[in-house]
């Protein structure tokens, strides 16, 4: 059977001829080959592929049971227990009231709805290069690339981009655009994955939280992709020291298992129309379980030491070399731009050698690194000597 018969060819494949049957920490198996996984399951995959300690809270909540529907049930004891953690790790009080989701564009249709419905008001303003998620909703608001926009049109109204992250790009939207009476929600990533590892710089965000501040506009932090350690601290908006409103979270923070959420202070959350949230596989127990797991993992000194430590290492390694223009490196989530159009050749030639990197860009131009947070130092050294080696060849 030719299983890509069966899938829509309008799913881009960035590996399509690698079928794997198995994985451990960094490597994913096939019938015949082992490569080293440096895509992470898209960085969701913070703690590497089948950590025995995420694995091991699987199997004790199976045993347990696997679905409590948040719409019927107070809660249940895996969700206590995953909230309690995620409070834990959040910088301030505030931020104390969580709804689970399934995916990150859940988490950010979601966070528009509650922005829009707080505030009385529609509009919503992102970044351009962001990207928020597939859905509907989560598209509208994303501007990383055409290709997951092209032929759906008409998407979510009243949404606006602001063109670059200056204060004068902001003015000038706010001025003609969007009024600030009229505007519910500034959202952005703080590192820009899909649209080419580019962090928003502090002064914008620092201007932004004024602005929203002033105008009882919702601050959005979508920390699906920076977020759950990966930069190098819990969520990256505090290595700009800004506070937002509302976080957006997913990814990393469930090794794999389909867990997303939405945090804000319960002013906020308890202040929105009955009913406005919901879902039935919000809060799963087995994801639930998966993310305290994770929380647990993560939340080791000397793992959150290497993220940066092995960051700046790889760094280092390769900025002076002659064909790449410029690494934007932010922990363990790196992108890399080439003086020449070579990004292909060079993903191809890295997986014939058996290692597996991502795409970045609006035309895929740049490689994209998130390796497992968990990657040991001789993993790295074997992605540094062959992708040297190739470069120089």
């Amino acid at each position: 059977m030719n299983i890509l018969n069966h899938i829509p060819k309008s799913i881009s494949k960035l590996h399509h001829t690698i079928l794997p049957i198995g994985a451990n920490g960094s490597y994913i198996f096939t019938e015949s080959s082992k490569y080293l996984d440096l895509t992470s399951g898209i960085g969701a995959l913070s703690t590497g592929h089948n950590h025995p300690k995420v694995v091991e809270k699987v199997k004790l909540q199976l045993e347990s049971y696997v679905h409590m529907p948040q719409q019927i049930y107070k809660s249940h004891p895996i969700q206590i227990e995953l909230t309690e953690k995620i409070l834990k790790i959040m910088p301030n009080k505030k931020l104390d009231t969580i709804f689970y989701v399934s995916t990150g564009s859940e988490a950010t249709d979601n966070a528009i709805k509650i922005a829009r419905n707080y505030t009385k008001k529609s509009n919503i303003i992102s970044i351009n290069g962001g990207f928020h998620g597939r859905t509907i909703g989560a598209l509208s608001i994303t501007s990383s690339n055409l290709n997951c926009k092209r032929g759906i049109a008409p998407l979510l109204s009243n949404t606006y981009f602001c063109s670059d992250d200056t204060k004068e790009s902001l003015d000038i939207l706010l001025m003609f655009q969007s009024a600030p009476e009229d505007t519910a929600a500034i959202i952005f990533e703080s590192v820009q994955g899909e649209g080419g590892v580019k962090s928003i710089n502090q002064e914008f965000l620092k201007y932004a939280e004024k602005i929203c501040n002033e105008n009882n506009i919702m601050l959005i932090a979508d920390e699906v992709q920076c977020g759950a350690f990966r930069t190098g601290s819990w969520w990256n908006f505090t290595q700009k020291n800004i506070e937002p409103d509302i976080i957006t979270f997913a990814k990393g923070i469930g090794s794999g298992y389909p867990i997303a959420g939405v945090v804000s202070s319960s002013e906020i959350m308890n202040n929105l129309s009955p009913g406005l949230l919901g879902g039935t596989y919000g809060g799963n127990a087995i994801s639930s379980a998966a993310a305290s797991a994770t929380i647990d993992v993560l939340n080791n000194p000397v793992l959150q030491q290497n993220v940066t430590e092995y960051g700046t290492y790889i760094n280092n390694a390769l900025k002076d070399l002659e064909l790449i223009q410029e690494i934007r490196q932010y922990g363990l989530m790196i992108g890399i731009q080439f003086k020449d159009t070579i990004t292909s050749d060079i993903v191809n030639k890295l997986r014939d050698r058996n290692i597996l990197v991502l795409v970045a860009g609006n035309n895929n131009q740049y490689i994209r690194l998130l390796p497992p947070l968990t990657i040991k130092k001789k993993e790295i050294d074997i992605f540094l000597e062959t992708f040297i080696d190739i470069l120089k060849k």
